[in-house]
């Protein structure tokens, strides 16, 4: 018996032995294949791309800019990812934008927003991200307020010298009627407060955006720097004022002279003051999800949380209009009573961690 299964084993062993081999050369053929075409889609891509930046490149001279950039390297095997480096957009010789690395995820969807802005239908998804991203400095002067001290204007611009940004999501319809967005995550970075955002909504129309209905949404706001800012607030205000109405102002914050040369005791001392402020307002305040947002700040204030979300769900599919009408006949009724009334319509919630 033994000796009929050494003989069936040494016919079987080189038909499967070559059986193996056929079948690594097939998967390495499959490979190359495989390999092989992708990399001529990511050239075909890469191509593309670059002839419709040299073509809006030519557009922007006509109106006095200038768009320059380094490389673009592009790929993927399924869908083609492309990264362009050192975008820099100029008007009239001056920058307006700089962008460090832009990656344009899944490039052959994103085509399809050509159709989008045509008034066609599409179903596409969009991943974009731009880090290193430098805005004009006289535009963020403009956003953050022109009624501020330079120094603090300039301590915040420098905070806010380079941010970064991604947005992902999906959407499909057409720019007068989106039947349905999803947007993933739409973040921008920065050194003082980052911001994420989320939503998905459907029913959107140009004509009519009371009929849109927003189905949930997530904001998260993460502290990074506020202590810095709010120190910068209060010297350079402070800074600005005669040396006897100095000590006054200071006062205010349980903060004598010496002691603002402490950078961290002072910030310390001026966000626990700039807190029981808040406190003290708490009770006027109306309505239990501004208050709750109020109560989070707070505890980001005084160093207790580092991240604050608001979140909304659309319980029973409520359109704008809807939503704009419960609301309304919850704002006479008092902050308990309001509360239940809308949680089983659009529930709001406040979470800090």
């Amino acid at each position: 018996m033994d000796e009929i299964s050494s003989v069936e084993k040494s016919v079987r062993d080189p038909f499967y032995k070559k059986y193996k081999i056929h079948l690594s050369v097939a998967a390495a053929i499959a490979a190359v294949g495989i390999s092989a075409l992708a990399h001529y889609k990511n050239t075909i891509v890469k191509e593309e791309l670059i002839s419709a930046m040299n073509h809006y490149q030519e557009e922007l001279l006509l109106s006095g800019g200038e768009m320059k950039y380094g490389s673009v390297e592009c790929g993927g095997i399924i869908s083609t990812d492309c990264e362009i480096k050192a975008i820099k957009l100029s008007i009239m010789g001056q920058e307006q934008l700089s962008i460090g690395a832009l990656r344009l995820g899944n490039v052959e969807e994103l085509s399809e927003l050509k159709a989008f802005a045509s008034g066609q239908n599409i179903d596409a998804s969009i991943d974009i991200e731009a880090d290193d991203v430098t805005l004009p400095k006289p535009l963020l002067a403009q956003i953050i307020s022109q009624n501020v001290s330079n120094a603090f204007q300039q301590n915040t611009l420098n905070k806010l010298d380079t941010v970064s940004f991604a947005f992902r999501g999906d959407i499909e319809g057409s720019s007068k009627n989106i039947k349905y967005l999803n947007v993933d995550q739409l973040r921008i970075d920065n050194a003082i407060m980052p911001l994420e955002f989320s939503m998905s909504a459907r029913d959107i129309s140009n004509t009519s955006p009371d009929t849109m209905i927003l189905d949930h949404f997530i904001l998260t706001m993460e502290d990074r720097a506020i202590s810095d800012v709010t120190y910068e607030s209060v010297k350079s205000f402070a800074d600005s004022l005669a040396d006897n109405e100095k000590e006054a102002f200071l006062k205010e914050f349980n903060l004598t002279l010496p002691q603002m040369s402490n950078r961290p005791k002072a910030s310390h001392l001026i966000n626990i003051a700039i807190a029981k402020h808040f406190e003290t307002d708490l009770p006027n305040t109306s309505g239990m999800v501004e208050k709750d947002l109020i109560n989070a700040m707070i505890q980001m204030l005084k160093g207790e949380t580092n991240e604050i979300t608001l979140e909304g769900k659309n319980q029973k599919k409520l359109t704008m209009i809807q939503l704009q009408n419960e609301l309304q006949k919850s704002s006479a009724m008092s902050d308990v009573e309001a509360q239940k009334y809308m949680d089983d319509k659009f529930k709001l919630e406040v979470n800090s961690d």
